[in-house]
């Protein structure tokens, strides 16, 4: 028998675990929000968090801010031992199609491999630059500088897809929508710039 997934909105202490067993070793420390700068956007309907699931056993995450009916994927990820098998693009497949399909807009931030800091890193940029762009999202031509990090912002094929200034408004219309902490606020620097 076929394994069977299933996308579940994370409950609270799901969504405490995934931060403190998963998130911290996927993501480096510049690029984790506080938990609790999380858990107030949850609580005020500007965040929300999804499993996927085979059985009980959760394979991968998506984190995502909103504002509106614009979101931007905050944080995803597979768990290591399920890499390289297809689950990230089933995964991001099924978010399309289902919790994601009727909303406006939906942007995604990936690191840029042409501000890579050498040829490994570039290397693994352009990996996870092609994973997205062959999973249908699409280049906005904008382009974002975020704790002094070069991104392109993508859009998922849902709802609209904005381009240039139009995309670089939606980003930065979520980023407002979100509470930030004092000492997390002082150290976001958004510099937009769009792609000629």
């Amino acid at each position: 028998m076929a394994d069977v997934f299933a996308i579940r909105v994370l409950t609270r202490p799901q969504i405490q675990e995934v931060y403190t067993r998963r998130l911290i070793e996927d993501f480096p420390p510049d690029e984790r929000k506080p938990l609790q700068m999380i858990e107030r956007a949850l609580d005020l309907g500007k965040y929300v968090c999804y499993g996927y699931f085979i059985g009980e056993r959760m394979a991968a995450y998506a984190f995502f801010a909103k504002a509106g009916k614009t979101v931007l994927v905050d944080y995803f990820s597979v768990e290591k031992s399920l890499r390289d098998q297809g689950l990230g693009s089933r995964f991001l497949q099924a978010l399309i199609g289902g919790p994601l399909r009727d909303l406006n807009c939906a942007l995604l931030e990936v690191d840029d491999p042409d501000y890579a800091p050498d040829p490994y890193e570039k290397e693994i940029r352009r990996h996870r630059l092609r994973f997205y762009l062959n999973n249908g999202l699409k280049d906005t031509g904008a382009r974002v500088v975020v704790f002094h990090v070069e991104y392109r912002i993508l859009a998922l094929p849902v709802g609209r897809i904005p381009v240039g200034e139009d995309a670089l408004n939606a980003y930065l219309s979520i980023y407002r929508a979100i509470p930030h902490e004092q000492a997390y606020a002082e150290k976001i620097q958004i510099e937009g710039y769009i792609a000629t």
